[in-house]
């Protein structure tokens, strides 16, 4: 690729650093980096730094209670369980013609588009999963996520990574979506080098890098629509989005890129309307944190009091000034000659228990805003399917609103982004010429809304077997029932399964009507047969009879 030019004080390098400080100094993030602060010091605390200018430079947050921490770990579990699971088939590719689907040709290349679309997201070709536990974490806990992916034509892999909140700025469009953004990240001039190559870096930085100096420097990667799209066009003109980095120092262009859709990945858990910044459960935790982590440094407070509680003693000669009391030692002038002791604990009468009561109910709030009972029984050892259905749909319920959004703004468009990429590097082959025209659409499939499907699946065979009884009574019981209808219900019942074990049913009516003829003609070839044979049997008879008795027989018969 041709090496990006160095130029200081670039135009597009200073809109990029300008529009950093621009989207860091809205208002909107300005009230919503403080409430991220406060929940990554008791919820998330891996994260943070929010309200300083790098992430970096933050001191690592040290709360004293670990069930707020836990219960977002365990709702993000939930979520990536329910949503993305490595083990399941959740997203997959259709047209809106539901019958074109399920013609031979067309669902068995949906089935292969399937295939390596999720085949791309696994552990030997990407860092997806991992990275989008991450995410979940992040929209749980400040309603907010963000991430990154791109294609790494080199090793034939995918980089998917999750950013932290602190390094990204977004903006969004008249409909809710991301329609320009800015990462900053902070490189050493080696590692500026290597993602960057020598010749695109300022002098200094090739100083720097050459000397092996560890300091750091900020860059800025500003991706926004291409106004002066020209399609045909090669280079960054002719992509849908451009990217822009730049490099704080001299504010040199260190690269020109283009894509041909948005990179970045703008995740909410829920936003009210015109607002760009959503709120999560640690939003709504946030109130009984705080007081869970008061309360849990009483509690230390008090089982300090109860371990080594304060003396009283009269003067400093009972007890030397800063002494201690080592189990087995003698006092010398703890009591006095009557046996009345002269040092004893201050009891400063506290109820403790009600600390205790109080702590425990601030943290049952805290595990039911990230639903820590429900996601808690999933997997559990000893449950029937039917138990297991009955809490995934529970999950469902109490989260799908926000799963929906999640959806749209994340895993449907990384499948709709992921099938672009593999399209254009000739991974999957073209459609039947039948499809041509027909735009492609991302069926999702969730855990949950597996376990849906697979509820309405029981209930299909539940229906079947109370339908028996009645049909052995009457036929016409039976003769309600549409068997493609029924057998298309049971396949949508079972989403796991592909869509070209099934038949179209024109296909299913020829081979019904060959089932038919072959039946037929069976049918007839026994009656032929049978025809034969009682032709056998009077000629044998006949030849029994005596002389004149078949021609009285004839008479008899006309």
């Amino acid at each position: 690729m041709k090496q990006t030019p160095i130029m200081e004080n670039d135009d597009r390098a200073v809109a990029a650093i300008a529009r950093w400080d621009e989207g860091k100094a809205d208002p909107e993030r300005t009230r919503s980096e403080r409430n991220w602060e406060d929940i990554s010091g008791l919820i998330r605390p891996q994260r943070g730094g929010f309200t300083m200018g790098n992430s970096a430079d933050r001191t690592l947050e040290k709360p004293l209670s670990s069930v707020p921490i836990m219960a977002n770990n365990s709702h993000a579990a939930g979520v990536y369980s329910a949503i993305t699971n490595p083990s399941s088939r959740w997203a997959g590719l259709q047209t809106p013609d539901k019958e074109f689907n399920t013609w031979k040709p067309m669902a068995e290349w949906l089935d292969l588009a399937d295939r390596r679309v999720m085949n791309s997201f696994s552990a030997s070709m990407s860092g997806f999963y991992p990275s989008s536990y991450q995410a979940y974490a992040d929209v749980s806990a400040f309603g907010n996520a963000v991430g990154y992916d791109q294609i790494d034509p080199m090793n034939r892999k995918f980089i998917d990574v999750t950013l932290s909140l602190s390094e990204f700025v977004v903006w969004i469009d008249f409909h809710g979506r991301v329609d320009e953004g800015v990462r900053k990240f902070r490189l050493s001039a080696r590692a500026a080098m290597q993602e960057f190559g020598k010749d695109a870096l300022p002098k200094t930085l090739q100083d720097y890098a050459a000397d092996g100096k560890p300091d750091l420097f900020d860059f800025f990667q500003h991706v926004h629509k291409n106004y002066d799209f020209q399609k045909g066009k090669l280079g960054p003109k002719g992509k849908r989005w451009l990217s822009y980095t730049a490099c704080e120092v001299e504010k040199s262009l260190v690269r020109v890129k283009g894509y041909e859709e948005m990179p970045f990945y703008w995740m909410r858990w829920d936003v009210d309307s015109g607002m760009k910044y959503g709120t999560g459960g640690g939003m709504i935790a946030l109130p009984s944190a705080r007081v869970n982590n008061l309360l849990t440094d009483a509690q230390i407070r008090a089982a300090q009091y109860g371990a080594d509680p304060t003396k009283l003693a009269p003067d400093s000669d009972t007890i030397p000034i800063n002494g201690v009391f080592r189990p087995g030692e003698v006092i010398h002038g703890g009591v006095n000659s009557r046996g009345v002791p002269m040092v004893q604990n201050l009891d400063n009468g506290a109820n403790y228990h009600v600390t205790e009561a109080e702590q425990r109910k601030v943290q049952e709030e805290i595990k039911e805003v990230f639903q820590y009972s429900v996601m808690g029984l999933q997997g559990r050892t000893g449950m029937t399917t039917e138990e297991t259905q009955i809490i995934e749909e529970a999950r469902l319920r109490n989260w799908a609103p926000h799963a929906d959004r999640i959806m749209e703004e994340y895993a449907a468009r990384k499948v709709e982004r992921r099938f672009a990429m593999l399209w254009r590097a000739g991974q999957i082959p073209p459609p039947p010429t039948e499809a041509e025209g027909l735009p492609l659409q991302v069926r999702y499939q969730s855990a949950a809304t597996q376990a849906l499907k697979a509820r309405e699946g029981l209930a299909i065979r539940s229906f079947l077997n109370d339908l028996g009884p009645l049909v052995a009574m009457d036929p016409r019981y039976g003769d309600r029932i549409s068997p493609d209808d029924l057998t298309e219900a049971m396949h949508d019942a079972s989403p796991a399964l592909p869509a070209s074990i099934l038949r179209s049913r024109e296909e299913a009516d020829v081979i019904a009507q060959g089932r038919a003829d072959r039946q037929a003609q069976a049918a007839q070839m026994q009656q032929l047969q049978a025809g034969g044979g009682v032709a056998k049997d009077m000629a044998q008879a006949a030849g029994a009879l005596p002389e004149g008795a078949l021609e009285a027989m004839g008479g008899m018969v006309q």
